[in-house]
């Protein structure tokens, strides 16, 4: 389907609630401080970019994206299968996106990889699915689902407008059934955190082989290494564990205020404004935030629009 109608978008205007609840039920979300004529101008250059992606894929059978990947175009995601993802982030977050090319890709990335989205820099939310060719035909692959690996990545390109990493893999973990990926998700936010996780491991291991198998386990202490290999991934759980209380008091404030409908705020909200909610206890005094929040910014009125209309 096509991103949105070039009319529809020249048309938006502020008094135009219905037409830009229904962008944000697309996943068109309005960045922080974001107006009008700057969001009617991203939504048209979206358009345009993502119409010549699409002529590029029409004419070719193969599509490369950045000399690094290789598209089949006949192994397209179909817009059944899209559905499937499209169908949680509606339930979860009330969005739901339908106008991000995916492909299945044979070639191996990893023994454990699932699938990814690959955003193109500089380009806000211009983005291509790819995911392993086994989900062409399977729903299910090793400890993965399909609609839970796309529904992910379909919350990373609807997010990525409002640019803040802190709470994002908290989101997209959201919609796992497992409960342990649910928890653990948020702990890794950056690439460096696998790979500060890993490497000391890593060097516990060497650590270890040495004193094995050259007699220097009288020379070099072990202990040193196995505080080293645990202070990160401890940082890391307690850095999740702050991240989740101020999460859940920001959502069980937001319910006590009277919405109905928590998470799709909570998910189109900045770190400071989660933390913000979190500390608002008075549910009066959490309306009253907010209401200025929808005075001052068209995201937040199309928010309260969309989500708070009872409050």
């Amino acid at each position: 389907m096509p991103l949105m109608d070039k009319k529809a978008i020249e048309a938006l205007s502020e008094s135009d609630m219905k037409g830009l609840a229904e962008a944000d039920s697309r996943g068109f979300l309005l960045p922080p401080g974001e107006n009008l004529a700057d969001y009617k101008k991203r939504l048209q250059e979206m358009m345009h970019s993502y119409s010549e992606i699409e002529k590029d894929l029409n004419s070719t059978d193969k599509y490369n994206i950045f000399g690094e990947f290789v598209l089949d175009t006949r192994m397209r995601i179909t817009p059944e299968i899209m559905g499937e993802a499209a169908d949680l982030t509606r339930k979860y977050y009330e969005f739901s996106i339908d106008w991000v090319p995916g492909f299945f890709i044979s070639k191996s990335l990893g023994l454990l990889w699932g699938g990814c989205a690959i955003s193109f820099p500089d380009q806000n939310q211009l983005s291509i699915f790819i995911i392993r060719a086994n989900f062409a035909e399977k729903k299910r692959w090793l400890f993965y689902t399909r609609d839970e690996l796309l529904a992910h990545e379909l919350c990373h390109v609807a997010r990525l407008p409002v640019r803040d990493r802190t709470f994002e893999e908290l989101f997209a973990y959201r919609l796992s059934p497992s409960r342990l990926r649910r928890y653990m998700g948020n702990c890794f936010r950056h690439d460096y955190d696998a790979i500060l996780f890993i490497l000391p491991v890593f060097l516990l291991l060497a650590v270890q082989i040495l004193r094995l198998f050259f007699g220097l386990d009288q020379k070099i202490p072990i202990w040193p290494f196995w505080i080293f290999a645990g202070l990160y991934p401890l940082f890391l759980m307690l850095r999740n564990h702050l991240n989740r209380n101020i999460f859940f008091r920001a959502k069980r404030n937001l319910e006590k205020a009277g919405c109905g409908k928590a998470l799709p705020v909570l998910f189109r909200c900045t770190k400071n404004e989660l933390e913000r909610m979190s500390l608002l206890i008075d549910p009066e005094k959490l309306k009253a935030w907010m209401d200025g929040k929808a005075e001052s910014e068209l995201r937040w009125k199309v928010i309260k629009f969309r989500f708070m209309d009872i409050m």
